[in-house]
C-alpha cells in the first residue's frame, strides 16, 4: 500500500487540474493557477491519507510529499503537452534543434 499513495496523489492531481482547465477553458489566463490548486489538493491528499493510513507518522512530511506529488502531474502534463507540440509538428524529438 506504501508504494502507492504518492503515485495515486500525483494522479487524483493530474485529474483534477485537467478539470480545472475544461472548466475555465475560456480564461486561459487563469491556467497560471494550476499549480497552485494541484499543489494544495495534493497537501490535502497527503494530510487524509496520514490520517486514514499512517506512513510517515508525521503530518508535517506527509503535508510536503502530498504538495510534491501535486506539483508532479503539472511536470507530467507539461511533458506530454511538450511531446504532442514535437508530434504535431512533425520533428524528431531527439534531433530537432531548439
Amino acid at each position: 500500500m506504501n508504494d502507492l499513495v504518492i503515485p495515486s496523489i500525483t494522479v487524483i492531481c493530474y485529474l483534477f487540474a485537467e478539470l480545472f482547465k475544461v472548466i475555465i477553458f475560456k480564461n486561459k489566463n487563469r491556467f497560471k493557477y494550476v499549480p497552485i490548486i494541484v499543489g494544495f489538493i495534493g497537501g490535502v491528499l497527503g494530510l487524509v491519507t496520514e490520517i486514514i493510513y499512517p506512513i510517515t507518522n508525521n503530518y508535517f512530511t506527509s503535508i510536503m510529499i502530498g504538495i510534491i506529488s501535486g506539483l508532479a502531474s503539472t511536470g507530467a502534463d507539461q511533458i506530454i503537452k511538450q511531446l504532442k507540440k514535437v508530434h504535431d509538428n512533425g520533428t524528431d524529438l531527439w534531433n530537432s534543434k531548439r
